[in-house]
């Protein structure tokens, strides 16, 4: 026995420290992400894919926003290509059934609950490869898919092969689409507020976030490009500045899976 060899009781007791140090560092499921030394937020824009020129007040701010892009729309390969070089983050806006199926407006490539789970993944796929280059999804809808854990592990199966990552915009309080998610391994990002719903509180909405971003150190907003929300954002960016609030892309605030 060595336990009375001084040295070799030093070298056991800083390598079980170390253990430990190693267990403490990994976040737990779903943890908020890690502190930075300045308060960071991000920005989505959604419904991407219809239009160009509806893109280019956010592209004039040269900021690294996320940008939610429609599968099959007009631009939306050509979207999704370009923009990275616009600095933004590309993913996939992906329609899924909602109790009211009017809430969708007029997109395809629906994610729907009376679907098996091939007839998802086929349509799921598709709508990947209608906008190359994407990192990430969130759903379009799907007050009515995200509450049917079927119809969720159909989806982030394929979203997972792709090995892509998932924000829920969560729209209804039986979702179960982030605990499947996290218990798929498919990592995730924490949505901390809807800065147009309604569109008339937007700046409220934006300086909350400057708030909520000041008091935790991180948050993350989602918004439309057609509802005056990046005109706005525009208009506040001296807000974020002064409150050195930095805007960053909503991948820094991914999840452990």
């Amino acid at each position: 026995m060595w336990h009375n060899d001084p040295v070799r009781v030093a070298t056991a007791v800083l390598a079980l420290a170390l253990c430990a140090a190693c267990l403490g560092a990994a976040p737990p499921l779903g943890a908020a992400p890690p502190e930075a030394p300045h308060p960071r937020a991000a920005i989505v824009f959604e419904h991407a894919g219809a239009s160009l020129a509806d893109l280019q007040p956010i592209y004039a701010m040269r900021r690294p926003f996320t940008l939610g892009i429609f599968p099959h729309m007009r631009y939306s390969a050509e979207i999704a290509r370009e923009a990275p070089s616009h600095g933004l983050v590309p993913m996939l806006h992906l329609p899924m059934e909602s109790m009211n199926p009017a809430d969708l407006g007029p997109v395809t490539g629906i994610v729907w609950v009376r679907m098996t789970d091939a007839e998802i993944a086929r349509v799921v796929a598709g709508d990947l490869a209608s906008v190359p280059g994407i990192v990430g999804v969130d759903n379009h809808g799907g007050s009515r898919a995200t509450a049917d854990s079927r119809v969720m592990r159909a989806t982030l199966a394929v979203i997972k092969a792709h090995g892509l990552w998932f924000e829920e915009n969560r729209n209804s309080p039986r979702s179960v689409a982030t605990v499947v998610a996290r218990a798929m391994g498919v990592r995730t990002i924490p949505v901390s507020a809807y800065l147009d719903q309604p569109p008339s509180g937007i700046a409220a909405q934006l300086r909350g976030l400057i708030a909520t971003a000041r008091r935790q150190g991180w948050a993350v907003g989602v918004g439309h490009i057609a509802t005056g929300t990046p005109q706005v954002v525009r208009r506040l960016l001296p807000e974020f500045d002064r409150a050195g609030v930095e805007i960053v892309p909503a991948t820094e605030f991914l999840t452990a899976p």
